[in-house]
């Protein structure tokens, strides 16, 4: 927010190319940022707001703050950090933390389109240059009622819904963006939210399914976080389980199979651009 108020898209470059020129010297490659998302109504009491890390109210500035940071952490990097735009489609307009409980926001595609999805239109098929264009979005764990202008129904959240994702994913800005190589991430899966989203009781959460429903909703990327299936279980353990877990299924389902074969070569595309050669063993 500090960056938005200065009005001046070429500050909020400068500060990008020095986090992309550090980020690199330190070796990463991959940044979770900047937030695309418009704080439409700001609510410093509520728990679901975004406080300073939006850069405007306004979807257009925030578009315009988006594209000059990007462009600054892939100069800085010289093209070696991937930029992870979130959170997509926008929660701006949660009542509520999506990491503690899945928000519901109660607006249609069209008002979505006008507002909340413009900032992500500018930096992916509206991008003016491939140094504005964010590499991936991160999908948030939100669902929408009226999405399609039914009120009366409402959407899984967004990272676990196929049928919304692809509708999404099918309008120009973002189509073109996507048939480019764009790269999806899925939000934290071991998220209070997700696990009561999937069981309300908090009894029971079973991290290999909802690793198969984020991968098949659209997600390439997991972000899987400090997952466990349950009390008595470590991450590492839990983890373990659903890589065996895809791989008999990857050997038994062919529809599972060739949605693992489009995330990986999309990750694997992302890679060869940001180093122009490497080992598939490192």
């Amino acid at each position: 927010m500090a960056i938005g108020a200065t009005w001046q898209p070429q500050l909020a470059e400068d500060v990008g190319q020095v986090l992309g020129h550090e980020l690199s010297a330190l070796g990463f490659n991959l940044l979770f940022g900047p937030s695309l998302d418009i704080l439409e109504n700001p609510n410093p009491e509520g728990p679901g707001d975004l406080g300073t890390r939006t850069f405007s109210g306004d979807p257009f500035w925030v578009g315009e703050m988006a594209k000059a940071y990007i462009s600054g952490v892939h100069k800085g990097s010289q093209s070696r950090i991937a930029v992870v735009g979130k959170y997509f489609p926008g929660r701006g307009g949660s009542d509520r933390s999506p990491e503690v409980e899945v928000a519901t926001i109660r607006k249609s595609l069209d008002q979505l389109k006008q507002i909340e999805l413009t900032p992500f239109f500018t930096v992916t098929g509206s991008a003016p240059n491939p140094e504005s264009t964010v590499d991936a979005l991160l999908t948030s764990h939100i669902r929408y009622q009226g999405f399609q202008g039914n009120i009366r129904t409402t959407t899984r959240p967004i990272s676990f819904d196929p049928q919304a994702f692809n509708l999404l994913m099918g309008l120009d800005p973002l189509k073109t963006w996507r048939d480019n190589g764009g790269v999806m991430v899925s939000d934290n899966l071991s998220n209070q939210a997700v696990r009561l989203f999937y069981d309300p009781t908090g009894q029971t959460y079973n991290a290999s399914l909802v690793a198969r429903d984020a991968l098949l909703a659209g997600n390439d990327l997991l972000y899987l976080g400090n997952l466990a299936s349950n009390d008595k279980e470590d991450a590492y353990s839990t983890i373990i389980k659903i890589i065996d877990f895809f791989e008999q299924k990857y050997r038994e389902d062919t529809a599972f199979a060739k949605r693992v074969d489009r995330a990986v070569l999309r990750i694997l595309t992302l890679k060869y651009r940001l180093y122009g050669d490497f080992s598939l063993l490192q």
